[in-house]
């Protein structure tokens, strides 16, 4: 190669170089400014989130294994300590119930309270919600080929009284899921609650495919209440 030559393509080479350092540079800022952005938003979501307060009226477990009774248990708390909830102690709960309607709380004759006796407890204790509800199962085992097949449904009812506002956040009733719901069922659900909480069940004992089906039907019977706070209706604080 001539000296021309030579010169000329370590001419070439240099601004190749230089144009791939710009690159880069532009490349990693675009990228260091996107993690920032990132970081700010999050931190000021984060910030920003208020912490409210829930009194929880013991709900109402029916025909479900002590299993299925105790994951019921631990998903509401779950789904309110994703929602930046905090609950007050079952202890000041029914206490409160007792103080504001003159009788004990007897949860072996459990029915569901009315919104005004919720709205008179979360008064009492000053907190931003009343939640309570009920969940019932169904499940059945036939014995097909070598081994049982386990199918389970749960149907939730659940009541949640805005205290400050007065008036019913969420007033629904017979929410059923089964164990065996496709993808497509949770979908409709919400991805909020798809992407972490579910196994595929298949076949087994009662108590997998319980869990699963009061998970699903807990799940959907609280989502508009934890997505947008609506549906509401004004109670009147003197009826019963």
């Amino acid at each position: 190669m001539d000296w021309p030559m030579a010169i000329h393509k370590q001419e070439e080479n240099t601004l190749v170089n230089r144009a791939s350092g710009t690159a880069s540079k532009i490349v990693m800022g675009l990228c260091f400014g996107l993690t920032l952005v990132m970081g700010v938003s999050y931190g000021a979501l984060a910030q920003d989130a208020p912490v409210e307060t829930a009194a929880i009226l013991p709900w109402h477990y029916e025909s479900g294994t002590d299993g299925a009774v105790k994951t019921g248990k631990e998903f509401l708390h779950t789904l309110l300590v994703k929602s930046r909830v905090d609950e007050t102690s079952e202890v000041k709960t029914t206490a409160a119930w007792e103080e504001t309607n003159g009788t004990a709380w007897d949860q072996a004759k459990w029915t569901m309270p009315s919104p005004a006796q919720m709205l008179r407890v979360g008064q009492k204790l000053g907190v931003d919600w009343v939640i309570t509800g009920s969940a019932r199962w169904h499940t059945k085992s036939v014995w097909i080929g070598l081994g049982p097949k386990t199918k389970s449904d749960c149907t939730v009812d659940c009541i949640i009284v805005d205290v400050k506002k007065g008036e019913v956040a969420l007033d629904v009733k017979d929410i059923r899921m089964e164990s065996t719901a496709k993808e497509d069922a949770l979908k409709a659900i919400g991805a909020v609650f798809v992407s972490s909480l579910f196994t595929v069940v298949s076949g087994g004992p009662k108590t997998p495919h319980e869990q699963r089906a009061v998970q699903l039907a807990t799940a959907k019977a609280m989502q508009p209440w934890l997505t947008t706070h609506l549906k509401v209706k004004k109670i009147d604080p003197r009826s019963k």
